[in-house]
């Protein structure tokens, strides 16, 4: 909507010059005459005092004037005497003054009349632009004299000037005056002055094409403001409703509407919008399924508690006191693992999000994991095979230890005592990714059950293990922390069960 005002502005700006280079070609043919004119009336008188110079001019010298301006012209040319008084002047024709054509007024059609003040308006919007929009009156007494005139005073001191100004009817009156001398005596001044009809004529048509132009380009501007907000904000407006009514909706399933048909940004940012919203309903349903999984985990051990303890006090026998009090002691534990467990579940997200990683020799790693874990693990033999080059990842060195704790204690429970677990280190082909591999000598997973492993609370555990000794959330949290590195956390069975977690290289390795 701003095109149409900055072309009316620049079209200002040109018209303003356009006749600034008007005039200044008319003023400049205005003195190339008057000076031709005074040089005549010059030559003229000078033959006339016949060696007697005179500083006047004889009356009978401007006969000379009229037939050197010529007949039917719009020139006007005025002779001062050095005294001021006016000795001719073109306009009277020897006294007896112009000749007045009359004709009846047939009146002027609307669009004329419209069109004179279109060029009206636009002739004073440019001229203020200019230096000529504020320009003296043009008065014309009975009387002339050379003192009504600032350009006359001058060239009767010998200098020419020049005079713009407007008359009653708001035309423009060019006026030169130019100095009538021999060698350097000044005998008079000559003014020659004509009417700035023409240029205002030339500059008429220049508004007129001006208007037009700035005409069809606010229609076009409105068309095309018309068809954006159509195609912008129509759209948006109508994701904005949809997303407010979305939001009042208890209805998870509820979904944004796509919008047909639309290939460009705002299809993109639809497209994006409606994944935004589909993904927070994802995590909300998610996040209700988790709350619902914990209370039924936790209502478990929380009824085994007030069973033993509404048990406890109708037995006088100590052995089944005791018993009782090992039943509420487990369930205790059980609890207090489950707490920790939900706990760190529900940071794992937020805090991966929250803190950007470091860059981690995985390498290193690994190797101080086995050392350290070997130590402490005496039921198991832990064989690492790795690269000798580095491998940098960038990750929370935290969290992925906490993803191979969770896969040697699962490996640990499920492997045959003085077996090997073997933990291998590589990169892919593509130069990637790196690979690391948890393999145990276990019975490995059941058919079937090769996501459900993953699942929050799934428990698939030894026969001779006691229960409640593991939450069902340490496969899960360990695929949830895989993920939230960009990565990815898989099972399957080679000879046992064997964990493969991929991740993504911070560097292309370097060709060895």
């Amino acid at each position: 909507m701003l095109v149409p005002l900055l072309l009316f502005f620049v079209g200002l700006f040109s018209v303003d010059q356009y006749r600034t280079t008007l005039i200044s070609s008319e003023f400049t043919a205005l003195e190339r005459q008057g000076f031709t004119l005074a040089r005549s009336l010059a030559l003229a008188e000078a033959e006339r005092d016949i060696g007697a110079v005179r500083r006047r001019l004889s009356p009978e010298t401007m006969n000379h004037l009229l037939p050197l301006v010529g007949y039917g012209t719009e020139l006007r040319a005025r002779v001062f005497q050095p005294s001021g008084r006016l000795l001719a002047d073109t306009a009277l024709r020897d006294g007896r003054g112009g000749v007045v054509n009359m004709q009846r007024d047939r009146g002027e059609g609307w669009r004329t009349r419209a069109q004179g003040r279109l060029n009206a308006l636009i002739s004073r919007a440019a001229a203020m632009l200019g230096d000529d929009y504020d320009l003296p009156r043009y008065r014309e007494r009975a009387r002339q004299h050379a003192d009504n005139y600032v350009e006359v005073v001058s060239a009767l001191g010998g200098d020419p000037a020049r005079q713009l100004r407007r008359d009653r009817r708001g035309n423009m009156v060019l006026s030169v005056a130019v100095p009538i001398q021999d060698l350097r005596l000044v005998r008079g001044a000559l003014l020659v002055s004509v009417s700035g009809g023409k240029i205002e004529q030339e500059i008429a048509e220049v508004n007129i094409a001006f208007i037009q132009l700035f005409g069809v380009v606010l229609l076009v501007t409105i068309g095309l403001s018309v068809y954006l907000a159509r195609s912008i904000t129509t759209p948006i407006t109508h994701l904005a409703s949809e997303a407010e009514m979305l939001r009042r909706s208890r209805d998870l399933s509820a979904r944004i509407q796509r919008l047909p048909k639309r290939r460009d940004e705002i299809g993109r940012l639809s497209e994006s919008f409606i994944d935004l919203t589909d993904e927070l309903q994802q995590r909300m349903a998610a996040t209700a399924g988790f709350a619902a999984d914990v209370a039924h985990e936790l209502k478990n051990p929380l009824s085994s508690l007030r069973s033993a303890a509404e048990t406890i006090s109708h037995i006088s026998d100590p052995a089944q006191q005791q018993k009782l009090m090992d039943v509420i002691l487990k369930d205790v534990v059980r609890l207090d693992r489950l707490i920790s467990d939900i706990s760190q579940a529900s940071r794992v997200d937020n805090e991966i999000a929250s803190h950007s990683g470091k860059l981690v020799d995985l390498c290193k790693l690994v190797d101080s994991f086995v050392q350290t874990r070997q130590a402490t693990t005496d039921s198991h033999i832990l064989v690492n095979h790795m690269p000798h080059s580095p491998i940098d990842v960038l990750i929370h060195g935290s969290r992925i230890v906490q993803v191979l704790d969770n896969l040697l204690a699962n490996a640990v429970s499920f492997a045959p005592k003085n077996s090997e677990i073997k933990i291998d280190l590589s990169v892919d082909e593509n130069g990637d990714r790196v690979i690391l591999e948890f393999q145990d000598k276990g019975p490995g997973i059941p058919t079937g059950r090769m996501e459900s492993i993953f699942d929050r609370f799934y428990s698939e555990r030894p026969s001779d293990e006691a229960f409640g000794q593991h939450s069902g959330l340490g496969l899960s949290i360990a695929r949830q922390i895989v993920r939230g590195h960009g990565g990815e956390l898989t099972a399957s069975n080679r000879d046992g069960a064997c964990f493969t977690m991929l991740l993504p290289l911070a560097v292309r390795r370097a060709s060895e």
